[in-house]
Order: C-alpha cells, then structure tokens, then sequence
C-alpha cells in the first residue's frame, strides 16, 4: 500500500472540516500503508506519519508489517473495545482488495460499528466510472465503487457526505457518521452500486489462506501507489 502527498493533502483538509485537529484523536487505518521518499515526507509509514502529529494510531492489514495488526477485514471482526472508538478511520486503497463481493457488506459494518458518532471515514479507492471512461485502475482490484455507492451508503446507515469527489481517478470521499444507528441490514442493496471486474489483485489471506502473490505483481501493485 502507498499514501502520496495528495491522499495525505485530502485527509487533512477532511479532518480540518470536521473534526478539526489530528491531536489527541484515534485513527484507524486500514493497510500497512507506506510513503515513498519521493512524496518529500520524512516518515515512511503511515503510522509512524500520524502519530507524529498526535494521534492514537492503529492499522489493520492481513500481513502484519509495518505494526499493522494481523485481522482480515472480510470476517466479522470481534473488537468489542473498539465499538464506537474511532475519530477517524481511513481506506486509502484497501477495501477493493476485500472479496468475495458479498464481504464487502461485512467489511463496511465493521468501519461502522468502529466509527465514534461524529467520526468520520475516508475513502480513496477506485471508481468505477475512472475505469469505464479511461481504463484507469484496471487489474489493479476486482471491486470498483462509483458515486452512487457512497450516496446511499450516507443514505441507509445515517452518514452526511462531507466531501465525494475524483482525485487521480480515484474517487475521495468522506462520510461524517450523525448519531448510532445500526448498519443497515439490506445486503442486496448494499451491493448494488458496486462494480465486479477480474484479473485484479486479491491480497493474500482474503480469501485463500495459500495464495500468495508472485513477485510482478507486488511489482505492479507498487508502481501503480507509488508511480515508481
């Protein structure tokens, strides 16, 4: 996983809109997530980024690097410490590798039920309308979100739409959860405004405790986040 400077740039100013202040919050972020030197940032990890600017950080990712903890995101996970204890989570490219499409409903009631009233939760990951007017992302996942997605996410499980819109084809979006409600129970209309390709990359562990990837596509993976 790779954050650049405008990812970064995008989360600042959510949480300047919202929540005003890294300082003293708690973040979770979704994949072991990385910073190439060329971003002209001192940190290399994401975590090591964040919690320098104060917050109580904690990532997930199925490989455990970089002090993420080990937890696949298409289980149900079970962290009654974490219900509701959030500021922030962030899905910087993480959740399209989540499969098979029906665990993405499980993914997301997860973020949901972590997520404090009043936190928010960024997502930068592929649109499906990048895909289909210029190929951009392709291969890269096997799940695309469009617009639509994010709109009726907000819709059914009482979240505002602070901010939707395309960032290097990537569709950037943060929700504001209002209140606690439950995550709502419509799976089929959970699923209906995503988009289901092949040939992109699942991670290992998501789905196959025995895939692991072959060296050209962690190459490719790498140089699609870090243009390198």
């Amino acid at each position: 996983m790779g954050l650049r400077r405008i990812y970064i740039d995008f989360i600042q100013r959510s949480v300047e809109a919202t929540i005003g202040e890294f300082r003293g919050g708690r973040m979770l972020e979704l994949g072991n997530q990385r910073i190439s030197r060329s971003e002209g940032i001192r940190e290399r990890t994401g975590k090591a980024y964040y919690t320098n600017l104060g917050m109580t950080h904690t990532a997930i990712d199925f490989n455990g690097k970089d002090g993420a903890l080990p937890l696949d995101l298409s289980q149900p996970i079970d962290r009654p410490e974490w219900i509701g204890y959030f500021d922030i989570i962030t899905n910087c490219g993480t959740t399209e590798h989540v499969e098979p499409l029906e665990a993405q409903y499980t993914c997301f009631a997860n973020l949901h039920r972590w997520l404090k009233p009043g936190g928010i939760a960024i997502h930068v990951v592929p649109a499906i309308e990048e895909l289909e007017a210029s190929g951009r992302w392709q291969n890269h996942c096997n799940v695309y979100y469009s617009k639509a997605f994010f709109q009726e996410l907000a819709r059914l499980n009482g979240y505002e739409v602070i901010e939707s819109t395309v960032i290097r084809h990537l569709r950037s979006v943060c929700l504001r959860k209002i209140g606690d409600p439950p995550f709502n129970e419509d799976r089929e209309k959970f699923l209906e405004n995503l988009t289901l390709r092949t040939g992109g990359i699942v991670y290992f562990g998501i789905n196959d405790p025995q895939r692991r990837h072959p060296r050209n596509i962690l190459t490719v993976l790498r140089r699609k986040w870090f243009g390198s």
